[in-house]
């Protein structure tokens, strides 16, 4: 997953092994792991997450480990600060449609997706339905294009930054690999986007850590300073 937290990484899945993760292999008694600003965060909501992501990044469930899990808490904690910038702001979230072309390329990609009973197997290994994945992605999504909406219109690449890119990274990348030439003209559109995708991970980066620094956020889990996302208050769990 890139830096950018709330890509939406929809990329080539390898056959998944058939592991339930512990917390879901029995009833799971919900409680609260952290607070935002006083809104709850549920145990049930950090597993769906948990699920959800090494879904997304085809990594086998018996092999997330307890910071992959903080940070997947980390993630979602940041998407409610997020989420409570928005608003009503509907036009932000997709389609049905959207959402069913997505699940259809994923599908795409994983051997006996077009099956639907092996599809639902493959979601039940990873403690997900299709309804939670949906869900999942629809989230996501309305939450990447809030970002997009909120910082695209502040970043400005200048031509003379895409032809240093262009000469300092790309053509000595091309030469090292034995990769054909290619004229600046014909990737200067990539190469401007790259930029940009750039500049808006720096700044939502910044935007977050604003944001932390000015929300009340407790957890249950201990969590890394540099990460400071919560305020952990060991003593007396979430409030």
């Amino acid at each position: 997953m890139t830096k950018r937290i709330f890509h939406l990484t929809i990329a080539l899945l390898f056959l998944l092994p058939t592991v339930v993760p512990y917390a879901l292999g029995g009833e799971v008694i919900d409680g609260v792991v952290a607070t935002v600003n006083r809104q709850p965060l549920f145990q049930s909501d950090w597993e769906e997450a948990i699920c959800f992501e090494a879904f997304m990044q085809q990594k086998p469930i018996a092999q997330v480990t307890q910071a992959d899990r903080v940070k997947a808490l980390q993630r979602l904690i940041d998407r409610q600060l997020l989420q409570a910038q928005m608003g009503g702001e509907t036009f932000l979230r997709p389609s049905q449609d959207d959402i069913d072309k997505d699940v259809a390329k994923l599908r795409a990609q994983v051997p006996n997706g077009a099956d639907d009973r092996s599809w639902q197997k493959l979601l039940a290994n990873y403690g997900l339905t299709p309804d939670t994945l949906k869900a999942q992605l629809q989230t996501e999504v309305r939450v990447m294009n809030f970002v997009e909406v909120r910082l695209r219109p502040n970043v400005h690449v200048q031509p003379e930054e895409i032809e240093g890119y262009y000469k300092s990274q790309l053509l000595p990348d091309l030469q090292k690999n034995g990769g054909k030439i290619v004229a600046l003209d014909e990737v200067g559109p990539r190469i401007r986007e790259l930029l940009v995708q750039q500049r808006m991970d720096e700044m939502l980066d910044a935007w977050l850590h604003n944001l932390r620094q000015q929300a009340e956020i407790h957890s249950t889990v201990a969590i890394p300073a540099d990460n400071a996302v919560a305020d952990h208050d060991r003593a007396s769990g979430a409030n």
